[in-house]
């Protein structure tokens, strides 16, 4: 190994993910595959944070190390923003945070889980506007969701169900303040009309971890609903945000019986494409990282 290598190695900004069980990301893979590909000086890494209270101690260690910048996912999405300098405008009007930018020592809040919802839903937006859409979850990832399903596809209504009354109430409550013309309600997992809810819904998404393949994480039920419920055909769109694996339980069921199906990947490349852009000033390059994660993504969580 050279001396020029070991210069060069030592000279590359840092940038990561910060949250808890994290260890099924292939964000690493995505940005790092890319920056080589680019010939940038980037290195990404994980940073699991745990407990919470540790946040801001992270936080000032990002400014002291100089990171460069960072992703921010489950269970900190919200929980970071007394924390940040500034924030753009879509993190403000979502109240919600995935990617930050440290801009000399001063940190940046971004959301570009809005784009990178809406961009691989775009091409059915007809079969969307006007229409009922249901979202499982009610954390920052929901958030980002809401924010997408208002910007570019006006359903009729929205419906939140989560498991947390006070967080779904949350959410309804804060875009119904920015938007009286929104229809969104908020419905709990054990709802006895869930089933109609779902029926009546032309696009389903979840927005929750549950359906994750990953040793290092919490166990969780494979969907947010019955397996049995009759609810799926083949005029409805069902999208799952997470992408590990591709092909969840959710995505299974919904493509077994001839629904659209839109799977987590997709999302992950394009709101990764935005925050590589961020932090980069260059445009990711997608075909070379899609083909490296979906290598990655046929082989067994570990």
């Amino acid at each position: 190994m050279s001396n020029r290598f070991d210069l060069y190695a030592a000279r590359k900004k840092i940038l990561g993910l910060i949250g808890y069980q994290i260890g099924y990301s292939l964000s690493a893979l995505m940005h790092n595959i890319a920056a080589e590909h680019l010939g940038l000086p980037y290195t990404y890494t994980l940073f699991e944070i745990h407990p919470p209270e540790n946040l801001v101690a992270a936080l000032e260690g990002v400014k002291v190390l100089g990171i460069a910048g960072f992703n921010i996912t489950i269970p900190y999405k919200e929980r970071i923003l007394p924390y940040l300098d500034l924030l753009s405008a879509e993190a403000s009007e979502t109240q919600a945070v995935n990617t930050v930018l440290n801009q000399d020592g001063q940190l940046i809040g971004y959301n570009t889980d809005i784009y990178g919802f809406a961009e691989p839903l775009l091409p059915f937006k007809s079969r969307v506007a006007g229409t009922d859409v249901v979202v499982f979850g009610a954390g920052g990832a929901a958030r980002a969701v809401v924010q997408a399903l208002r910007q570019y596809f006006k359903p009729s209504c929205i419906h939140i169900i989560a498991r947390d009354e006070f967080k779904a109430n949350a959410l309804k409550d804060h875009f119904k303040r920015r938007s009286k013309s929104l229809n969104i309600s908020a419905h709990l997992f054990d709802d006895e009309d869930l089933e109609s809810v779902l029926s009546s819904a032309h696009l389903i998404i979840n927005a929750t971890p549950i359906g994750t393949d990953s040793p290092s994480m919490t166990p969780r039920p494979a969907m947010p609903f019955p397996a049995e419920w009759k609810i799926w055909s083949p005029h409805k769109i069902a999208y799952d945000l997470v992408y590990r694996p591709k092909l969840t339980p959710f995505l299974r069921a919904a493509q077994e019986s001839g629904t659209t199906i839109i799977p987590g990947f997709e999302m992950l490349i394009a709101q990764g494409a935005k925050s590589f852009e961020i932090w980069t000033g260059k445009e990711m390059p997608r075909e070379i990282v899609r083909g490296a994660l979906l290598e990655a993504l046929a082989q067994p969580s570990i």
